[in-house]
């Protein structure tokens, strides 16, 4: 074997370890990226959940008292809807 085609073949497994490499690399980064979505999809719906428990405190909440809750409960669905666009753009 001439020392150009040995040195061809070895280049060619480097190359082909390297795409190895990075393919692994990339399903692993796709995976973690999905987990970490999920996670906090799992956050947002508690947080979610939350606020529809405040919801119902203001439906059940005397006239005067009912204006106490609502900025907690607009600044809630900000943050959500907030977190959720993010989501949406990554």
């Amino acid at each position: 074997m001439s020392d150009k085609l040995a040195y061809i073949q070895r280049v060619e497994t480097q190359i082909s370890e390297v795409k190895a490499t990075l393919n692994q690399l990339k399903a692993d980064r796709d995976r973690i990226l999905e987990q970490a979505q999920h996670e906090e999809i799992e956050q947002l719906e508690q947080h979610l959940d939350d606020a529809q428990l405040k919801l119902t405190d203001i439906a059940n909440a005397a006239d005067e008292a009912w204006h106490e809750i609502t900025h907690a409960i607009d600044e809630a669905i900000k943050s959500l809807q907030a977190r959720v666009q993010q989501l949406l753009n990554r």
